[in-house]
């Protein structure tokens, strides 16, 4: 969704410990199915996404996707850059398809049409409430905690007087998720659900993810 922020928030109502770590290098790599490389992947969202904010925001989200594939304890290069593409990716259809019965629906048939793993299609559709798909495994529950915040702190960003992530507070960006006037197309709940189901407070989930945006910030526009 094109917004002033820069970033895509809206229609997607969407330190480290054992216990997030059982089972996680094995998600989605084991099907022998078809993904695409990293080059192949940002070729496709640019074919379906002209707008720079929608290609910044899946870059945004891929940068955060990446840093949350290690925390969740993967250690495979091949592994993390699966859950960078799943953030490059989510919103690839979005810009020609922006509402509820065609976001996803068409994304999901185009990825579907080319070949691509049944596991990583349903990982993109899962970070939409709308697409009822089970938050099953890490990568899920992932990519639904990063979207819409990454979309929010691009807000709170846009508004600081630096305009640079660099030097954005947790604090700044807790006190603005109260107030429901400012960035009002971005559903607070998804951003406390996504960080209750990595399971994260909310205060660590927005300080990690604004950690995981300075390496990229440049890219990004923050």
């Amino acid at each position: 969704m094109e917004n002033p922020t820069g970033l895509h928030t809206g229609v997607c109502n969407g330190a480290s410990g054992p216990s997030r770590r059982a089972g996680t290098i094995a998600d989605m790599g084991s099907t022998g199915a078809r993904w695409p490389s990293r080059q192949e992947a940002q070729e496709l969202l640019f074919e379906f996404t002209q707008g720079d904010a929608l290609r910044r925001h899946g870059r945004a989200v891929e940068g955060a996707m990446r840093a949350y594939a290690r925390w969740f304890g993967v250690t495979d290069p091949a592994e993390v850059e699966r859950w960078g593409i799943i953030g490059l990716l989510h919103d690839f259809d979005y810009e020609q398809n922006p509402t509820e019965d065609a976001h996803l629906h068409v994304g999901g048939r185009i990825l579907r049409e080319r070949g691509y793993d049944e596991e990583m299609v349903r990982t993109i559709e899962s970070h939409a409430n709308y697409m009822n798909v089970p938050r099953d495994t890490p990568m899920k529950k992932a990519i639904y905690a990063c979207d819409e915040l990454v979309g929010f702190i691009g807000a709170c960003v846009k508004v600081r007087p630096s305009k640079q992530v660099a030097d954005l507070p947790v604090s700044s960006v807790v006190k603005r998720l109260k107030d429901k006037a400012f960035a009002r197309s971005v559903n607070r709940e998804d951003i406390s659900g996504g960080a209750a189901g990595l399971p994260r407070p909310l205060e660590e989930h927005i300080a990690f993810t604004i950690e995981a945006l300075k390496p990229i910030a440049e890219e990004i526009g923050l």
